[in-house]
């Protein structure tokens, strides 16, 4: 990094701390007022950079613009796929990835386990909100008006004796699932099929995306897919670091 570059990156890092005067721009650039000036410039020519009323500069609305672009531009499938394949490789299960697109939670990706067998989910395919572990954690996590406008236009439809078709009992199972931070599926949308789910914060701690691990087997031991819940947990915090989200 050139050194003209790295004072301008040491500009925005001090500004980002708390606005300043040129004065004590200046004295953390280690030059002179005038010379901390032409520095300025260019910063703020381009936005990154403004003056206040109080003559103290603070970052610039730009980078707002910058950052959001960032995010927006971030492939979500391409951060998360690796991290999916080692869930996959280590649990020989079926590891699926869920996202809210457009009003719908769609399976974005999918990574068939070793030891599976096929399954009715499939990349694009919307995901039934009122089943799937990974639907459940991201409408859990969602402002209640935008969850209530997809469970207003959603059928609570019977696939299996275990599926939940009471709206009412839904939005219960729901506050359930925020509070304990993960979602099952005890074959409540096809028989011997179970599933478990953790939330994807994004960099801004949003949240809508999830990771789910799916198992196959005839009864549904909750206890043996909860044993599983560390390691869905693990990818789901190694994907929402490589998406920018710092530990908490």
């Amino acid at each position: 990094m050139s050194k003209t570059v790295a004072k301008a990156v040491h500009v925005l890092e001090t500004l980002a701390a708390a606005p300043k005067t040129i004065a004590e721009l200046a004295r953390e650039l280690g030059v002179h007022s005038s010379t901390a000036l032409r520095m300025l410039q260019p910063l703020a020519d381009g936005g990154l950079i403004a003056r206040g009323p109080d003559g103290r500069y603070r970052l610039g609305f730009r980078l707002v613009e910058l950052g959001q672009q960032v995010l927006e531009e971030m492939d979500l499938r391409a951060v998360a796929r690796p991290h999916l394949i080692a869930l996959a490789d280590a649990t020989r299960s079926t590891v699926h990835l869920a996202q809210l697109v457009d009003g719908q939670i769609v399976y974005v990706d999918k990574i068939d386990g070793a030891a599976s067998i096929r399954t009715w989910s499939r990349i694009g395919r919307a995901v039934p909100l009122h089943t799937a572990a990974a639907s459940k954690v991201i409408l859990a996590a969602l402002p209640a008006e935008r969850r209530d406008r997809l469970l207003s236009a959603h059928a609570f439809t019977r696939y299996t004796e275990r599926t939940i078709t009471d709206e009412t009992e839904f939005r219960d199972h729901l506050a359930e699932v925020e509070r304990l931070g993960y979602a099952t599926d005890q074959a409540e949308f096809e028989p011997l099929v179970h599933c478990i789910g953790v939330g994807i914060p994004d960099a801004t701690g949003q949240l809508a995306a999830a990771v789910s691990l799916t198992t196959v087997r005839a009864d549904a031991d909750l206890p043996e897919l909860e044993r599983l819940l560390g390691q869905v947990r693990d990818t789901a915090s190694a994907i929402a670091a490589a998406l920018g989200r710092s530990a908490s």
